[in-house]
């Protein structure tokens, strides 16, 4: 499982970032770049559909290719290096509320193999809908940032 360690790894290095106010300075100028924001909130959200390919693969079979939720695990690893190049730090109001939502997203995605070797169903499903109904929510807070982005900018 070495998306799970790789996932882990760039989570906690974003949260320590985050907590301990550490930053690239370079990598802050950058941010700082109008269009560094929208390509970097592009691939973003791009990065989103993608993995929402899964869920739309499910809803026409139960069960869906191995290679697409291998996929979907092996990309959402490299989740919190995304948000990390769009932005240093966790943010403020919404902003804050959309990254750790965003954060939990991923953290949820590594404990799906813990949760299916519990071979519980009702942890299962509560894991499943937990998970789907959290990526919901952030598409309504990705187009909410995206709107005033673009129209206060």
């Amino acid at each position: 499982m070495p998306w799970l360690a790789t996932g882990a790894l760039l989570m906690a290095a974003f949260l320590a970032q985050a907590l301990w106010g550490w930053r690239w300075e370079w990598l802050a100028g950058l941010q700082e770049n109008e269009l560094y924001k929208q390509l970097t909130g592009l691939a973003l959200v791009l990065f989103f559909m993608m993995q929402w390919r899964l869920s739309v693969a499910r809803m026409g079979s139960a069960s869906p290719a191995t290679r697409l939720l291998t996929l979907h695990r092996d990309q959402g690893a490299l989740a919190p290096l995304l948000l990390y190049l769009h932005a240093i730090a966790l943010g403020h109001a919404y902003i804050r509320v959309m990254s750790l939502a965003f954060l939990g997203l991923v953290t949820l995605g590594f404990l799906h193999g813990p949760i299916t070797r519990l071979n519980r169903n009702w942890v299962n499903t509560g894991w499943l809908v937990t998970h789907v109904a959290l990526a919901a929510v952030l598409v309504l807070l990705i187009g909410y940032h995206a709107f005033n982005a673009f129209y206060y900018e």
